[in-house]
């Protein structure tokens, strides 16, 4: 375990993919054992409607190759509203009962790059490219013909293309759109999250997303500058 009291933790407390949102909030480590986590509450507070929720207690490293996140899982047992600290003061904590394997973690999941053409990215359904609205190593989000439709929860069979590799990915339907505009009628929107992303596949995704939001970036630099 690489926490020890008064490390900072981001605790991820949920995440809604119809949504497309997650839920952050940091705090601070007051305590810990092999089964429990005793947290500072978060602000904005956690309240006791999430008692028994299943959280991520995650944590930057410092590797070899830069940075990496890791996080806990666990459950979120108790809120103590007097916890007494090292001191004489008491403050509102946390009480995570955890279990005991780390894994990594990537809060950069749910960011979502909108893609230029050219960007070396491409998705196919039923062997038809189709146009990426954004995507991100969680899922994506694209428009597809509605002559072929499809319906929420479904799992699909994608292929991916990262520049000149390609993979089958399986990825489930969890919200459907309507397009405006002149192609309302033969387009729908379809936002999908991948299932079976591999470390080198994630590895590769989140490597060229980076590449990708770099030279967008210093496109825009330079186009102001010139």
């Amino acid at each position: 375990m690489n926490i020890s009291p008064g490390s900072n933790v981001d605790i991820v407390l949920d995440f809604d993919w119809s949504e497309e949102t997650i839920d952050v909030r940091s705090a601070t480590v007051y305590d810990l054992d092999d089964q429990r986590i005793i947290l500072s509450q978060t602000s904005p507070p956690i309240g006791t409607h999430s008692i028994g929720k299943r959280v991520n207690v995650t944590y930057l490293v410092r590797e070899k190759d830069g940075p990496a996140r890791y996080c806990i899982t666990g459950r979120l047992a108790e809120i103590v509203r007097d916890y007494r600290l090292s001191g004489s003061g008491t403050a509102e904590a946390l009480v995570i009962i955890q279990e005991p394997s780390r894994e990594r973690f990537n809060l950069r999941l749910f960011y979502r790059l909108e893609p230029p053409t050219d960007s070396g990215i491409v998705l196919f359904l039923n062997e038809e490219k189709v146009n990426i609205i954004d995507i991100s190593i969680g899922g994506a989000k694209f428009t597809h013909r509605k002559d072929q439709p499809v319906k929420p929860k479904k799992i699909l069979k994608l292929i991916l293309q990262v520049d000149e590799e390609s993979f089958d990915v399986k990825a489930q339907v969890v919200r459907i759109f309507p397009v405006s505009g002149r192609m309302a009628k033969k387009l729908e929107s379809v936002a999908v999250q991948f299932l079976n992303l591999d470390r080198g596949m994630i590895d590769l995704l989140s490597k060229k997303i980076r590449d990708i939001e770099r030279e967008m970036r210093y496109r825009d630099i330079y186009a102001e500058g010139g």
